[in-house]
């Protein structure tokens, strides 16, 4: 698989938002913990990189068109 750059948003009591690229399209996702969302990284998207997407950089991931 092709290492790919997923986004999150961890929301502590209402889950984790995702936005990730796969094959030219735009995939938006959502776990209701940040463990189910460790798992799935781990086992189904494996040597994928991870960004908290934060109030801090949040402005430039939205500009770059990365979420």
């Amino acid at each position: 698989m092709t290492r790919i750059t997923i986004y999150y948003e961890d929301y502590k009591v209402q889950g984790v938002n995702v936005t990730y690229d796969l094959n030219g399209e735009r995939i938006y996702d959502y776990f209701s913990s940040m463990y189910k969302f460790n798992c799935w990284v781990n086992y189904e998207m494996a040597g994928s990189a991870t960004v908290e997407i934060t109030d801090t950089n949040y402005a430039d991931l939205s500009q770059r068109g990365l979420i």
